[in-house]
């Protein structure tokens, strides 16, 4: 299986269909096949071979997904780095991979600057969207790929390395994440048949392709669909590009898809061409569903659980979003293994634990990660007798269905019992009030821990602390509930993913403590 295989595939199929929407640029199929043939060419001029690691920092746009083709093509290696890091980590990441070329947008020159003066290793710089760079002996992109001439596709595949991602470093240092050709041909594989896409798919890129939602630029050309790609995402932009352009499918996380749901000028828009929505990194709130069916009847939902370690082993499909599927509580779950995974909840010594019982949640299957870039030692800690260990906590239920009730490091031991943060998530985000909320554990000498709820208000909506605490105590056990609210007028910090940056807002709490729980 070869990544680059799809792209063959389209520009023979649908040559002058339309591959790629970026601003005012315009190109078909065969105009995108043959500009990444001369990428690559522009590429291998510039030393990328077999298993070069080419760093790319960039917002989406249309040489991103361009370079997604044109560095395997020329026999290279992927390295997308999240520009939203801190120089340092951005620095990390960079080096340990063993980078020596980055392509790079205008706006992370300083960034790029201070890389090339640390990394000795990183001997090429290419600026992507401009004539020329801030950076002494930078080049071109444009520039370069006019001069080159378009190389034979190297046709790596299988078993080769074809990128390397960087868990988000929230936790500690950041882990690289190896995934072959066929761990991401078969992810691709895997959501073409969950999600029934075909040639008459247009893509709204709005979720960083610098993060494994990049799949969604792989599905595309497979089906020889159109790529309709916003460099970041902004709700009126993404409701304005899905009425002009006919989308018909996006792929997003809640809170993005709740910001263009309930912003104030969404009755300008008719949006009847999208079709499907797809999300991830947590359950689609029943009322945000509710609403979405009234407003959009024709819109499906679908949602994808995994991890960068293993992509796309469980789905939840459009008939488990029906009304009759909230009332039941499905849309609660991650959904079931799709059919070439396998999944399991396991207590600490591995064994099988009963259905309905929490434990580590464990799969295996093709997506599973080739191991962690130079660190044997955790791949070996992660992959146990052929299973992944993702260390997100949950059960399943006598169907099958896949329960996340949280990581297994934020479970709250509060007077010696067990709170998953995600129920008391999952009761909190009900208030009519509430737009975000995270809970986490704070340090209690009475308790241990305490649980401590952080939310942000929806606009023009009011609630209190004493308010919310009393909504949940009419609906889970009373050691469940908040002992304690904190209202914030900003949203909570999110990394890449959509998920809540948990660390991070424990943080101020355990300061200076030598035990974190």
């Amino acid at each position: 299986m070869e990544l680059t295989l799809s792209l063959h595939r389209a520009n023979q199929i649908n040559p002058d269909g339309p591959a790629i929407v970026f601003g005012q640029e315009r190109r078909t199929w065969r105009e995108f096949h043959a500009a990444v043939g001369r990428t690559a060419g522009m590429l291998r001029q510039l030393g990328v071979g077999r298993d070069t690691k080419v760093a790319i920092i960039s917002m989406n746009s249309a040489r991103f997904v361009e370079c997604l083709y044109a560095v395997p093509w020329a026999g290279g290696v992927l390295v997308p780095v999240n520009f939203r890091l801190q120089l340092e980590e951005i620095a990390y990441i960079v080096d340990h991979a063993d980078a020596e070329i980055v392509l790079y947008e205008e706006q992370f020159c300083d960034i790029v600057a201070e890389l090339r003066r640390r990394i000795p290793r990183l001997r090429q710089a290419v600026v992507m969207d401009a004539d020329r760079s801030k950076i002494a002996g930078a080049l071109s992109y444009s520039s370069a790929v006019a001069a080159a001439t378009a190389l034979a596709d190297e046709r790596r595949g299988g078993d080769d390395l074809a990128a390397i991602f960087y868990t988000g470093g929230t936790t500690g240092v950041p882990k690289g994440v190896m995934l072959t050709h066929d761990n991401l041909f078969q992810f691709l594989l895997t959501f073409l048949t969950s999600e029934r896409i075909d040639h008459t798919l247009v893509h709204l890129h709005v979720t960083p392709m610098f993060h494994l939602s990049c799949i969604g630029v792989l599905v595309t050309t497979a089906v020889a669909g159109t790529h309709v790609i916003l460099p970041k995402f902004e709700p009126e932009d993404a409701l304005r590009a899905i009425d002009e352009h006919g989308v018909t499918y996006c792929l997003s996380v809640p809170v993005m898809f709740e910001r263009m749901l309930f912003h104030p000028n969404v009755d300008a828009y008719h949006l009847r061409s999208l079709r499907m929505l797809g999300y991830g990194a947590s359950p689609m709130p029943p009322r945000t569903l509710e609403e979405a069916r009234r407003r959009f009847p024709q819109l499906q939902f679908a949602q994808g659980y995994g991890m960068t370690e293993a992509p796309g082993p469980v789905y939840l499909g459009p008939e488990y979003h029906t009304k009759a599927a909230v009332d039941a509580g499905l849309t609660r779950s991650a959904g079931r293994s799709v059919p070439t995974s396998e999944v399991r909840v396991v207590d600490p010594e591995d064994r099988e634990v009963e259905r309905g019982t929490v434990g580590e949640i464990v799969l295996r299957g093709p997506t599973v990660m080739k191991g962690y870039w130079k660190n044997p030692e955790q791949t070996r800690e992660v992959i146990r007798g052929g299973w992944l260990h993702t260390g997100d906590a949950g059960y399943m239920d006598a169907a099958g269905f896949v329960y996340i009730t949280d990581r297994i490091k934020d479970m709250i031991i509060s007077g010696g019992e067990n709170v998953y943060s995600t129920e008391v998530e999952g009761i909190v985000s009900r208030h009519p009030a509430v737009a975000q909320c995270a809970v986490i554990g704070i340090p209690s000498d009475q308790w241990g821990e305490s649980v401590h709820a952080i939310v942000m208000l929806r606009d023009g909506v009011s609630a209190t602390a004493d308010e919310i605490i009393a909504f949940c105590r009419e609906r889970i056990a009373a050691y469940k509930c908040p002992r304690s609210v904190e209202i914030r007028q900003q949203p909570l910090p999110m990394n890449a993913a959509g998920k809540i940056l948990k660390a991070k807002l424990r943080e101020p709490f355990w300061a200076g403590r030598t035990r974190q729980i």
